[in-house]
């Protein structure tokens, strides 16, 4: 097996760290959504960690860990989605649109 550079080691850590996050997120979501959380199909879900990702890129850690993601309503989580239209694994959000996102997610605190 071949031996990982530091920086590699970096990235790998940096993408584990981001997705454990995201998930928490989503978790939160999704115990403060209840049964409105059934409406969403797997896709939406998964297109949803995408744009959080993303945006996760953009956000200080510690703003980040305050944000109160259970207290996200419905229409909050539908306006981050409508930001998805055409993104996907392999092709982001514009950067305007992560910043929308950005906005509604501080807003929640």
């Amino acid at each position: 097996m071949p031996e990982a550079t530091q920086a590699e080691i970096g990235r790998r850590l940096y993408h584990v760290q981001r997705e454990k996050r995201v998930e928490r997120a989503i978790k939160l979501i999704q115990q403060g959504l209840g049964p409105e959380w059934k409406s969403y199909t797997h896709e939406k879900i998964v297109l949803l960690g995408h744009l959080l990702q993303c945006t996760w890129n953009t956000i200080d850690q510690e703003i980040w860990e305050k944000i109160p993601f259970a207290h996200a309503k419905k229409s909050d989580i539908d306006r981050v989605l409508s930001f998805g239209t055409d993104v996907r694994p392999g092709r982001n959000p514009t950067q305007e649109n992560v910043g929308e996102i950005k906005k509604i997610l501080l807003a929640l605190t």
